[in-house]
């Protein structure tokens, strides 16, 4: 039982349990409570019809036995079915009698099981019902989004449906609010009685066609207003079909792009009006091209120059320091020299006499060349520490700017680069003063001519 049986989807109702055995009652009871979220029970028809009427949005199923006191169990079906067309029912009775059988399909009974009750079949039956019940939750479900995606294009879209007949049979509020038509004025009508004069006719031959064979037309429509202005739409038209497959007509859902179209003119009319400030801001835009890269070439040899300066002092410090450690050597060298020669005179001393003026004035001058060297390695020390960290600031700070400006060299496009270009848009600024004059023309061949020539003057 267990393979076949949805625990999940039975755990989702709630079940009514009606049986005038005790016994029977209690067992069936708590074993339906294993599988149920929750299970409630009667002991008659009466208590099940009055229990179901208390608890009518929670009960999902009825189980119920049909012989019993009060009211049976078809009785109490009866009564239920007076205000609840739909609930699913199993009836359990010992008998196979005809007579029940026959009510219990007219009551719309969904299973009738002989007792003792089969386990298994009952888990079984109650198990499709939970099935159907959740289909039915699915289908509400999808139903209700279905509804809510419906409201969004009716309210933010223009809408209008047609028959078989490319007839007008609805239009929505958003329509009436941009044309000024009433809901009714327009039904019964072609959908063509809504081309603009500007509209190849044509493409409504291509809208039906693309209804008849079931295919979706997109596309961009100008059409009449009732003042005998315009709208311009974004628009998609799709067949619609009934339960057969068979076309019944067509869905047209339209958006509003009247202000996009017009802006798109009024660009374009701007570009014919200043295509001769092409030319004057690509030469403009020339001369600046060159003084920019005559002066980055300026900046470059500058800082060129200025790197080279800071390596040859760097060089000539490099120097003054090879000089000095070198002065040190020569220096440390002095020092030993007098050591040894101070030990030498205390060896002679100690044998001739215990001390001369002279060992006593050497002491003296080796005390002093050391006090001068240590003085000298201090200052050459410190002086030294400052040129390399002075010289390596200075260097990355060059070398910085140097990458800085190589960059910007490296953005800016050489001059037969720019030359080439500024040939091609001038070729191409050609290209579009003919396509814009032609369509200048094919503008004032269509509009009034006093209007056109204040417009355009008298080209």
């Amino acid at each position: 039982m267990s393979g076949t049986i949805d625990k999940k989807l039975l755990k989702r109702l709630k079940l009514l349990y009606v049986e005038d055995d005790d016994t029977v009652r209690a067992d069936l009871s708590s074993l339906l409570s294993n599988f149920f979220d929750t299970v409630y029970t009667a002991k008659d028809g009466q208590e099940g019809l009055s229990l179901y009427k208390e608890k009518q949005n929670e009960i999902d199923v009825i189980v119920a036995d049909i012989n019993m006191p009060v009211l049976t169990g078809i009785q109490m079906l009866q009564k239920i079915r007076e205000f609840d067309k739909e609930i699913p029912t199993i009836f359990a009775t010992a008998y196979s009698d005809n007579e029940f059988l026959v009510d219990a399909i007219k009551l719309k009974v969904s299973e009738y099981i002989i007792k003792p009750i089969d386990i298994r079949k009952l888990m079984t039956s109650l198990n499709e019902i939970a099935k159907n019940i959740y289909h039915d939750f699915l289908i509400n479900q999808q139903n209700k989004e279905l509804k809510k995606y419906k409201d969004i294009i009716y309210n933010n879209n223009i809408v209008i449906r047609t028959n078989k007949n490319m007839k007008i049979t609805f239009v929505n509020d958003l329509f009436c609010e941009i044309t000024g038509f009433d809901k009714k004025e327009l039904l019964g009508e072609e959908l063509t009685i809504l081309r603009h004069k500007d509209t190849d006719s044509e493409i409504y031959k291509k809208i039906y066609n693309s209804i008849l064979n079931n295919r979706q037309w997109n596309g961009e429509l100008k059409n009449l207003t009732k003042d005998g202005n315009f709208y311009y739409a974004d628009t998609s038209i799709v067949s619609t079909l009934n339960d057969s497959g068979e076309i019944t007509g067509c869905l047209i859902i339209q958006k509003d792009e009247t202000l996009k179209a017009i802006k798109r003119r009024e660009i374009q009319t701007s570009l014919i009006k200043d295509k001769s400030e092409i030319f004057q801001k690509s030469k403009k835009s020339s001369a600046e091209l060159y003084q920019v890269i005559n002066n980055l070439n300026y900046e470059l040899e500058s800082l060129k120059n200025d790197l080279l300066k800071e390596k040859q002092e760097k060089d000539s410090y490099i120097s003054t320091l090879e000089r000095y450690s070198s002065e040190n050597k020569k220096l440390l060298s002095e020092i030993i020299t007098y050591r040894k020669v101070n030990e030498t005179s205390h060896d002679a001393t100690r044998k001739l006499i215990k001390m001369s003026k002279e060992s006593a004035d050497l002491k003296v001058e080796i005390k002093r060349l050391e006090t001068k060297l240590e003085m000298i390695e201090d200052e050459h020390q410190k002086e030294s520490k400052q040129q390399k960290v002075y010289y390596e600031v200075k260097l990355d700070d060059m070398d910085k700017l140097l990458t800085n400006v190589k960059e910007k060299l490296d953005a800016v496009e050489n001059v037969e680069a720019v030359s080439q270009k500024l040939a091609y848009w001038k070729e191409k600024a050609k290209s579009e003063a003919k396509k814009n004059e032609k369509i200048e023309r094919e503008i004032i061949s269509y509009g009034d001519k006093k209007l056109m020539t204040k417009l355009f003057g008298g080209r």
